[in-house]
């Protein structure tokens, strides 16, 4: 719920009071904003209040057209403005109006301090009154609602911490099993008998130590030789 019968009246008043290129501007800002053309009102209101920087009205005619054209966050800077420029019903309305804007953004907590600054000024003032209750109620689903995804974001991410853990410890467990079937293997190896030589036949040991034996008689062999000084045979044996 909004009023726009404020900018009209107080466009009237700013028509009396101050010069053509001023009163140019707001002219023409009302008819286009009569025209429904919200951005160029708004240009056009500015414009105003370029030439009149203390002015509220045109600070609050420029937020009405900001607010008509969807541009929420500059038209409630417009009647911030207004609002610390002006006193009594005026003033009322600006935060009124500030409290539509923030309403629009969603900024419910906001919204709620403009109508409640609405209602300081004039407590008369039942557009504000209804507007508080609904941003009440609204600020309230919005909580609801914040709680409700902080709590899925939260079960969420239990839910991967504890998948997590899951495959920890499955890998865990499959490291555990691998090294105990190693283990298990190892000892069954080593508590295989080894084969015993059959009767009349040696064993790997005494085998080795035959060879080892051959090997030192050849090389015995080899050096008695050397002393004899042998020549070797001839290739033809006639």
């Amino acid at each position: 719920m909004r009023k726009y019968l404020l900018a009209g009246v107080m466009l009237l008043f700013a028509v009396a009071v101050y010069g053509d290129e001023y009163r140019d501007y707001m002219n023409n800002g009302e008819k286009s904003y009569k025209k429904n053309n919200y951005a160029e009102a708004a240009d056009k209101y500015h414009q105003a209040e370029v030439i009149k920087p203390d002015d509220p009205m045109a600070s609050f005619n420029t937020g009405d057209g900001m607010y008509k054209n969807g541009d929420y966050a500059k038209a409630a800077e417009k009647f911030t403005q207004a609002a610390g420029m002006t006193e009594g019903e005026f003033k009322s309305e600006s935060y009124y109006n500030l409290g539509n804007s923030l309403f629009e953004s969603q900024n419910y907590q906001g919204a709620l301090e403009a109508y409640k600054q609405s209602l300081l000024v004039d407590p008369k003032n039942e557009n504000a009154k209804y507007n508080y209750e609904l941003a009440k109620r609204k600020l309230e689903q919005q909580q609801q609602q914040q709680q409700q995804d902080q709590n899925s974001q939260q079960d969420q991410k239990d839910q991967q911490q504890q998948q997590q853990q899951k495959d920890q410890q499955q890998n865990q467990d499959q490291k555990q099993q691998q090294q105990d079937k190693q283990q298990q293997q190892k000892q069954e190896d080593q508590q295989q008998p080894k084969p015993q030589p059959k009767k009349g036949e040696m064993s790997e040991q005494e085998a080795k130590e035959l060879l080892e034996a051959f090997k030192q008689d050849e090389k015995d062999v080899q050096k008695e030789l050397k002393k004899f000084k042998v020549k070797p045979q001839s290739g033809r044996d006639w």
